[in-house]
């Protein structure tokens, strides 16, 4: 029996360049850098900075740079990003389908977030044709709501057929990512990690990210 396509990983939430290049030498496909409100975030010449230094390491070369960005107003964006020399541009707020058509015309590709997994998905990915790539993550629970029950990834099979660079992300663990990867097959493009290897909020904790990058393999 043939082996299933493994999916890329994207490191998240780099904030130094001795854990990009640790997720390189593991051999992350992506590193994201945040630029909104978040305790992982760095500044839009932080990233400029990272990305030039972490394109030296070989893997650096090929590994596609991202910038996460949440509602940010677009000529920041665009000048960061081309500050930066980003490869994507990671969209992870209420951004229209006219704002992602503009940042994809700028050139960049645009991985756009969805924040539901089942047919929902579906519905708010046919409203952004202009995206490169999405990333699905769970829906989280609102003030004063009851905690959701433990996501099942699974119900992103549908969506990860539907478009050939589909990623998931939100909660992805070293302790769940391979039944993540066996429940949706050689259709998802992507697993997504970031605060669930760390040992503090932008520092990455290595053997969890070794072991990561071991369950992603099987």
């Amino acid at each position: 029996m043939a082996n299933r396509r493994k999916p890329l990983v994207k490191i998240c939430g780099i904030t130094s360049e001795s854990d990009g290049r640790l997720a390189l030498d593991c051999g992350a496909g992506l590193l994201g850098f945040i630029m909104a409100k978040s305790p992982r975030r760095v500044t839009a010449r932080r990233a400029a900075e990272l990305v030039r230094r972490l394109r030296r390491h070989p893997r650096g070369r090929k590994a596609l740079m991202t910038g996460v960005f949440v509602n940010a107003k677009l000529g920041w964006l665009l000048g960061s990003a081309r500050a930066a020399k980003l490869d994507l541009v990671q969209l992870h707020g209420e951004e229209s389908p006219e704002y992602v058509a503009e940042v994809a015309a700028a050139g960049f590709g645009v991985m756009k977030v969805v924040k539901q997994l089942g047919r929902g998905a579906l519905v708010e990915m046919n409203r952004f044709p202009e995206a490169w790539a999405f990333l699905l993550e769970p829906r989280r629970a609102g003030p004063g709501r009851r905690k959701p029950r433990r996501p099942d990834y699974s119900a992103a099979r549908a969506a990860a057929r539907a478009h050939p660079r589909v990623g998931i992300a939100g909660g992805i663990s070293p302790e769940n990512v391979r039944k993540v990867v066996r429940d949706l097959g050689g259709s998802l493009w992507l697993v997504d990690a970031a605060s669930r290897i760390e040992r503090r909020p932008g520092r990455k904790d290595p053997e969890k990210l070794r072991r990561f990058f071991r369950e992603v393999r099987g």
